[in-house]
Parts: C-alpha cells; sequence; structure tokens
C-alpha cells in the first residue's frame, strides 16, 4: 500500500517528461549567402558561416552563464556572438598586447578602456539589437554582438546549415544576420512551429558592398600608428 503513491508519481513523471519535450519545435534549414560582383551581378558564396539565425515574437529569461568573446593575435574570437538580452557578456584580452573594446552601437554603448594582456571586461546587454564591437587602438579588429529576445538562436555552419531547438509553438518570423565584416541586409521570413514538429526554412543574404571604415571610440579617424597608441602592454 505505502508503495503505491510512490509508483504512481514515478509513472506520472515518465509520462510528463515526452509531453514535456514536446511543447517546442525545431526550425531548421540554410542561408543562402550570395556576393554581388561589381558588374551587378551575384555569385554564390562557398563559406556561408557565420550568419545568425533567430526567431522573434517571444521573450525568454538569458541563460545565467556568461558570454565569452576573446581577444587574441589582434582578433576578436569569435567574430560574431548570437545572446540573450540581460545576458552578460566577458571580453578577454588572451593577447601579448594592450586592447580596448568599445561599441557606438545604438543598441548599447560602451568603452572597456586599455586592457593589459589577462585582464577582463565584463558588460550586460539590456536592449536587442546589433552591437559592432572595435579595438580602438587595432582599427582592424571588427566583432559583432547579436542581441536577441529568447534562446531559439544558431549561427550557421560553413554549408550555410542551422537548426534551432526550444522554439515556441506558434507563428514566428525568422530573421538572418551576417557578420559585421561581411555586411549585408538582413533576411526575413516567416515558420509556423508545432509542438514537437520539424520546421524547414530558407533564407538568402546578398552582401551588397564591402565593409565601410569605421570611427575610433571618440567618433574621430583612427590616427596613423605612428602616432596613435603602443601595442605594448608596458606602462
Amino acid at each position: 500500500m505505502g508503495s503505491r503513491p510512490l509508483t504512481l508519481l514515478l509513472l506520472a513523471g515518465l509520462l510528463s517528461a515526452p509531453l514535456a519535450r514536446a511543447e517546442t519545435g525545431v526550425v531548421q534549414g540554410e542561408v543562402r549567402v550570395f556576393v554581388q560582383k561589381p558588374d551587378g551581378s551575384t555569385q554564390p558564396k562557398e563559406d556561408r558561416s557565420g550568419v545568425v539565425v533567430y526567431v522573434t515574437g517571444y521573450t525568454e529569461e538569458p541563460p545565467a552563464e556568461v558570454a565569452r568573446m576573446n581577444q587574441r593575435n589582434k582578433t576578436f574570437f569569435p567574430a560574431v556572438l548570437p545572446i540573450v538580452v540581460g545576458q552578460k557578456v566577458e571580453f578577454s584580452n588572451r593577447d601579448v598586447v594592450l586592447h580596448n573594446v568599445f561599441s557606438r552601437s545604438v543598441a548599447r554603448r560602451f568603452d572597456a578602456g586599455k586592457s593589459r594582456p589577462g585582464e577582463s571586461y565584463f558588460e550586460t546587454f539590456t536592449k536587442t539589437g546589433i552591437v559592432d564591437v572595435y579595438c580602438d587602438i587595432h582599427e582592424q579588429m571588427v566583432a559583432t554582438v547579436v542581441v536577441v529576445p529568447n534562446r531559439a538562436f544558431a549561427v550557421t555552419d560553413k554549408d550555410g546549415r542551422f537548426e534551432l531547438r526550444g522554439v515556441k509553438p506558434g507563428r514566428h518570423p525568422l530573421f538572418a544576420v551576417h557578420r559585421r565584416d561581411a555586411k549585408s541586409d538582413i533576411a526575413r521570413a516567416e515558420v509556423v512551429v508545432a509542438a514537437g514538429g520539424t520546421t524547414s526554412a530558407t533564407l538568402e543574404l546578398t552582401e551588397t558592398h564591402a565593409d565601410a571604415p569605421h570611427l575610433d571610440k571618440r567618433g574621430r579617424k583612427y590616427l596613423p600608428r605612428a602616432d596613435g597608441y603602443s601595442d605594448k602592454a608596458g606602462p
């Protein structure tokens, strides 16, 4: 008699687990990326990685873990970082020179100041949008943080494939955003997601122009290296 309630509870748990998993759906597919040639025609791009694909229409709490973007070999890793609104990002200097990470974007404006090798700067992103990230010392350093409203996002592989898991059922806008150093428009589609189902989608992006020069954190042109900051991490 005493074991019967426990047995019923265990059975209820086993039955509810598949139902909980079936409450969300999957969106999968590919992003086709084209490059516009000087004569106006386009050709398919071989490497279609680095495109952020995400859905909107609902919000979710950000994950507890801190996202990370490192500086190494005068380059940001990763070059594109999707996060959920409200999530914190650690910008770590894993290089052997000074860096000064900053952004002048509307979605998030910040200035980490000069950081020595091994130092980190933390920033919380409280608004959805695309945040262009640069280094005030090294003009060639460019990255993108894409702040989305929920956890249903992915970054495409070399073949342009993506898979969004945990998507809430319903009709949602689906977006594809290219990284900052490969400027293109934002692609949009609409998907209908069923509980426990898989929806397929294809989006297209065309790189229409080269990345334009950007300004430093003060809104001015970068100075020549002879008149600018030193790479050295010393005082």
